[in-house]
């Protein structure tokens, strides 16, 4: 199904081909929770909307501009915001939506690059402007910051594990930060560009632009090895660490499969036309987008199945069994992990080139549609429409916590609504 086009009152009717057949339906085009028939005649599907319920969230709290998704831990929803020329981290408590604390992050009219909260042993990490800011959780008292001086982008959030904060910025180069005291333990210089690293063991896994994986000791910053796929395009999104090995796509459409120890290379596979996604691995399987979702033996680089509709897909999450991937229009699908048969459909109104992730818990799938910005609750079993939630701006990706969902915006608010009932 595909959510109404947003109008003011009224009933929307919308013809769509779809696969070579006409479908037709008209839905009262208001947010709130559906409850309505489906009539099949002569190949025609009419959704008939018989009652609705509007949608009232448990809170909002205006934050400004939100430039992250939420991070909950511990009954604090913590999220980054402000208005023009500051950013501010808000603490928010969870089931109220009274504010606990704030902090200013200083900023300069230049500043580029900031990312989601991570929150880990009492600690509020966040990077903006360059720079990494540690914070404490429970009162927003700033433990330390660090500055790369060097003004690049640092658009992913640090990975903290133990006693230290990893992350990349712009430049290639990666960083090792004390996680108490913020000092610089070491940094290591990749090719161009700052993805993602993924720490798994003693091993910190980054990619960068020009077609290279390093693997780097996380205690030194010594390299090592790297694999060259020798395309010189893009290695970015994190690979997949599971087991000993390292699984990862590049711009070329191809998959690789790399000794976790080594770097050497055992398997590669091509599944397309480019598209950085990044591999989900599970049971001895890897799942991955492109024109067509894919499913590769792990240890071969065997293909599975392959998916019979058409893409191309830009984000995959496997919950339960089951497949749920995105095109680039934002339109999600399930597919059966083992055998990659369609369990059902769900179309939004617009996509975005590179949708969020979708967000699964509890037999729910949360999705977001930045066409209408509109959260959309389905169940996961089914697809049937739960409940949607306009928002009025452009959405970061939801969050539940405790049975409840909570969701910034790029205007103004943060909102918690009831995973149930919205």
């Amino acid at each position: 199904m595909r959510a109404p086009p947003r109008r003011d009152s009224g009933e929307v009717r919308e013809m769509k081909n779809v696969g070579g057949r006409q479908w037709s339906r008209w839905q009262r085009a208001v947010t709130g929770l559906a409850i309505g028939v489906l009539v099949v005649v002569s190949g025609f599907v009419w959704r008939a909307v018989t009652a609705t319920v509007t949608i009232t969230p448990s809170w909002t709290y205006d934050i400004g501009y939100g430039t992250s998704a939420p991070a909950v831990a511990d009954g604090v929803v913590y999220v980054l915001g402000g208005e023009l020329g500051e950013d501010r981290m808000y603490a928010l408590d969870a089931a109220t939506g009274k504010q606990r604390w704030t902090r200013k992050l200083p900023r300069v009219p230049s500043a580029v690059g900031y990312s989601d909260p991570v929150v880990a042993e009492g600690v509020v990490y966040t990077t903006d402007d360059g720079r990494v800011y540690a914070l404490d959780a429970a009162t927003g008292e700033q433990r330390w910051t660090y500055d790369t001086r060097n003004r690049a982008r640092v658009d992913f959030g640090p990975a903290v594990t133990g006693n230290a904060v990893y992350f990349s910025d712009g430049t290639g180069r990666v960083y090792a930060l004390d996680a108490a005291t913020g000092k610089q333990r070491w940094t290591h210089k990749t090719g161009r560009g700052g993805f993602r690293p993924v720490v798994a063991g003693d091993v910190v896994y980054v990619g960068d632009e020009v077609g290279r994986m390093y693997a780097l000791d996380t205690a030194t910053g010594e390299q090592r090895w790297t694999y060259d796929t020798r395309n010189r395009v893009r290695v970015d999104f994190g690979p997949s660490v599971t087991g000993n090995a390292v699984y990862f796509s590049d711009g070329t459409g191809r998959v690789y499969a790399l000794d976790a120890a080594t770097g050497k290379q055992r398997w590669t596979h091509q599944i397309g036309f480019g598209l950085y996604v990044r591999p989900v691995v599970a049971d001895g399987v890897v799942y991955v987008g492109s024109a067509r979702v894919y499913a590769l033996d792990a240890a071969t680089g065997e293909q599975r199945w392959i998916s019979e509709t058409s893409g191309p897909y830009v984000s995959v999450t496997l919950a339960g069994g089951v497949v749920y991937v995105r095109n680039i229009e934002g339109d999600m699908y399930a597919l059966d992990a083992a055998t990659g048969e369609q369990r059902w459909t769900y179309e939004v109104s617009d996509g975005d080139y590179y949708p969020d992730d979708s967000v699964v818990a509890d037999g729910v799938v949360y999705l977001d549609d930045d066409g209408e910005n509109i959260v959309h609750a389905l169940d996961a079993a089914t697809g049937e429409q739960r409940w949607t939630y306009e928002t009025g701006s452009e959405i970061y990706r939801p969050v539940v916590a405790d049975g409840v969902v909570y969701i910034s915006t790029s205007s103004d608010k943060v909102h918690a609504l009831r995973a149930a009932t919205g």
